[in-house]
């Protein structure tokens, strides 16, 4: 699929470090031809501390223990505002000026694993983290037995900035574990010829028990294979000796 789509353009990334321990982010992104796709991020150490609406500029705090001991400015909704009508503008003029740049692109790595410990019956939620991806647009489609599952069970967060400017989100699907069942997680990005899929099984508690102590004994049974083997090397030498 052939997209034409100028890197994301950079307006604002300011960095401020305290005595080298600390990094606080200032964001902004935005796209061609993707108006409402813009976003504004203030990150510290790496997590985002909020971003802000695309759509009504206002800010949406992303960590509820910062949130209680900081309110944002009020003036945010207006710089977000201002940043991303800048970004959008800079951008054609900045394609003109480095001459049609290539685009820069990054396929993404998936994991998918539950969010809690599997409870046969117990509903939980399934993640499938996508990483390290360039350009931020990209599918996630969910399966259950191969076949898709209900949108109404499923979640996306927003894309979020790497400390080298690529993307990773995650995708959350809530479900009750049965087993036997096969879920898989599918990405859809520009950089791949075909869906980067990762598959995840629910398996019997008691089948996980049985393995676990098959895996444990194995490992006991190396070991005295091993101490019983060096007891006969022991002895061997000492016959020698004498």
């Amino acid at each position: 699929m052939a997209v034409k789509l100028f890197p994301v353009l950079l307006v604002i990334c300011l960095t401020k470090c305290s005595q080298g321990k600390h990094r606080l982010r200032f964001l902004t992104f935005c796209q061609k031809n993707l108006t409402v796709d813009g976003q504004n991020d203030i990150e510290f150490d790496g997590d985002q501390l909020l971003y802000t609406n695309p759509f009504t500029h206002q800010p949406v705090q992303r960590l509820p223990e910062f949130a209680q001991e900081w309110t944002p400015d009020p003036g945010l909704a207006e710089d977000s505002y201002v940043n991303l009508g800048t970004c959008h503008y800079n951008i054609p003029r900045s394609i003109a000026g480095f001459k049609s740049p290539p685009e820069n692109i990054a396929s993404p790595t998936s994991l998918i694993h539950p969010k809690q410990e599997i409870e046969i019956g117990v509903p939980n939620t399934l993640i499938c983290f996508v990483k390290d991806f360039h350009p931020p647009t990209l599918t996630i489609i969910w399966t259950r037995n191969e076949e898709p599952v209900d949108q109404m069970v499923v979640s996306q967060t927003q894309y979020y900035s790497n400390q080298d400017f690529t993307f990773h989100t995650v995708s959350y699907l809530k479900f009750t574990p049965q087993v036997n069942d096969i879920y898989s997680c599918s990405v859809g990005h520009i950089s791949l010829q075909e869906p980067l899929t990762k598959f995840w099984e629910v398996k019997d508690t008691d089948q996980q028990l049985v393995e676990t102590a098959v895996c444990v004994c194995g490992v006991i049974l190396g070991l005295i294979g091993v101490v019983t083997g060096l007891w006969f090397i022991v002895k061997a030498n000492k016959s020698c000796q004498a």
